[in-house]
């Protein structure tokens, strides 16, 4: 699962990031750890070890250069592929994911966003240009809450940590009279919490001199007219391979794999083509 947690800005500190990681450290007992620039910058993870159990691996990972530093939670299934693309510029000294999501950031920037399969929330540090990229998956699996007021950026996969890391405990009266009345979460970038927002699913941001920038970089409309434009074939059997090629891709794993079941017909057809590919 892991977690990651940050502040930017004057409240940037050892102290505030442990207590932010120490509150959700259920989400990575492998290892905890920060990146700190005094009242500038502090990044920490809490890891739970999936690929590389190494500690190479852990983060905050730092690139070769040593001007970015990266915090992540999720996991990129198609992590092989993008390194043989990779390799040919880039030295890995890891076998994990987390390297190789960093350098395809350094090498495709934004972009990058598009070439990952997988569930994720990341934010990464550029240290010369004194700037943060955070981005979420496309439908927002992975969690990332944040506080902003101008002066400090906090953000965490927890709110819980956000308000251990300073941020005031106060309802949002809007979203909670919509949820019991209609049953409504809010806005996708809105929580039950007056000044703690969610980065929406399929959003990428970026932070440079106070200045915060969101952007959407996943369409879901577009992305599945072009797969319908493109279409060719026996839908049946293409959807089928989709699954089998997704279950493939989510078995990458250095621990031993579990399979939760609901008993509804999504888990249990993909247990069905589980038990195929194992025979």
């Amino acid at each position: 699962m892991c977690g990651i947690a940050g502040i930017i800005g004057y409240r940037a500190n050892r102290g505030s990031i442990m207590q932010m990681l120490e509150t959700q450290k259920h989400r990575g007992p492998d290892f905890v750890d920060y990146y700190l620039e005094e009242n500038t910058i502090v990044l920490g993870h809490n890891r739970l070890s999936i690929i590389d159990l190494s500690s190479n691996a852990n983060q905050p990972f730092i690139s070769d250069c040593g001007n970015y530093i990266l915090v992540f939670n999720g996991e990129i299934y198609n992590y092989l592929e993008l390194r043989n693309e990779l390799q040919s510029k880039y030295t890995f000294k890891t076998q994990s994911d987390t390297e190789v999501l960093l350098n395809a950031f350094i090498e495709w920037g934004e972009h990058c966003l598009n070439k990952l399969n997988g569930m994720f929330s990341f934010a990464i540090w550029n240290k010369r240009e004194q700037s943060l990229f955070a981005a979420r998956d496309r439908f927002g699996v992975k969690p990332f809450y944040y506080s902003f007021d101008s002066t400090n950026f906090i953000f965490a996969s927890e709110i819980n940590s956000l308000w251990i890391g300073g941020i005031t405990k106060i309802p949002n009266d809007k979203v909670w009279l919509n949820y019991f009345a209609e049953g409504s979460y809010g806005m996708p970038d809105e929580t039950f919490w007056m000044g703690i927002q969610q980065l929406s699913a399929g959003y990428f941001l970026t932070l440079k001199n106070n200045s915060l920038q969101i952007r959407e970089w996943y369409h879901f409309e577009e992305r599945i007219a072009k797969l319908t434009n493109h279409f060719e074939g026996n839908e049946e059997e293409y959807i089928t391979q989709l699954l089998v090629k997704a279950i493939n891709l989510r078995f990458r794993a250095d621990v031993p794999i579990g399979f939760n079941l609901s008993g509804g017909l999504d888990s249990s057809t993909l247990l069905a083509l589980i038990d195929q590919q194992n025979r």
